[in-house]
Parts: C-alpha cells; structure tokens; sequence
C-alpha cells in the first residue's frame, strides 16, 4: 500500500497544474471499505464539483500503475469543508477576516478573526448583541477552525 507520503507526491504535480492547494492525504476506513481521501481546495476557496471531478480522474489514473502495491480500496477527492481545521500559522493568518471557531482549555470562541501578530489571535465575539474583541494566545488554542455563521 502506497503511504500518503508517496500519495502526497503523486497529487501534488496535479495540484500545481491545476493551480490548487493540497490540503490533506488520508487514509481512512468507512463501512469497512479502505477509502483515500484526498482533499484539495483554491487558493480562494470555494472549489467545484467539475474541478474535483478532474483531479479524481488525473490521479486515478496515476494511481493505476500502483495497483498491485494497493489494497482495494475507494478514491474520494473533496474539498476540505467549510468548517475545516486550521492546522498552521499559513492556514491561521489566511482565515482573518473569516468566521471561526476556536477551543482553550476554559472556553470556546466563535467569531470574527479579526488579527494574528506574533503569538496571539484576536477574536471579535457577539456577547448579547454586543461585539467583543477577545485576545487568545497561541499556546492557550486546543483546536481552530473555520466556522458556518448561522
């Protein structure tokens, strides 16, 4: 079985031919069925359905060559979700001016990301009607990720 090391380098290529970003390679396993999940967006956001229907079929049939190191399994390529996790410092100053939500060990936080300097984030909540900018620092953030303003 490939690892997503090696996965990673297949999409990759692809990726920068089609001028998206690779956000994740995983392996998972749903209903009992080995599934590769690749999850690819824009620079922007927002990709769609014909896009994601070209990748799959570009690395499809890289993935060809490797049938026998692969176990049967199902490729899913999809977009990382609107409520994706924020997994760096890129991915972190990318999302101001988004909506979020972010988890410290007291609370959690959801609101508008309005800054990130050094090592704290700043966080406008609504408290009642009321906007609140809170201060968080980096090493107090369990989890952050993007957030569906309901």
């Amino acid at each position: 079985m490939l690892d997503v090391k090696s996965i990673e380098e297949l999409v990759k290529p692809i990726c920068e031919q089609k001028g998206l970003l690779l956000y994740e390679v995983l392996w998972v396993k749903e209903y009992g069925f080995q599934v590769l999940r690749v999850s690819i967006d824009k620079p922007e956001g927002g990709i769609d359905s014909d896009t994601l229907g070209v990748v799959n079929e570009l690395l499809s049939e890289k993935l060809d060559a490797y049938d026998d190191d692969m176990p049967e399994y199902m490729l899913e390529v999809c977009s990382p979700g609107a409520e994706r996790t924020l997994r760096n410092k890129d991915e972190i100053l990318a999302a101001v001016g988004q909506y979020v939500n972010v988890k410290t060990p007291d609370s959690t936080y959801e609101g508008t990301l309005l800054s990130y300097e050094g090592d704290t984030i700043v966080v406008e909540i609504n408290i009642k009607g009321r906007l609140k900018k809170v201060s968080i620092n980096e090493a107090d953030i369990k989890k952050i990720r993007l957030a569906v303003k309901i």
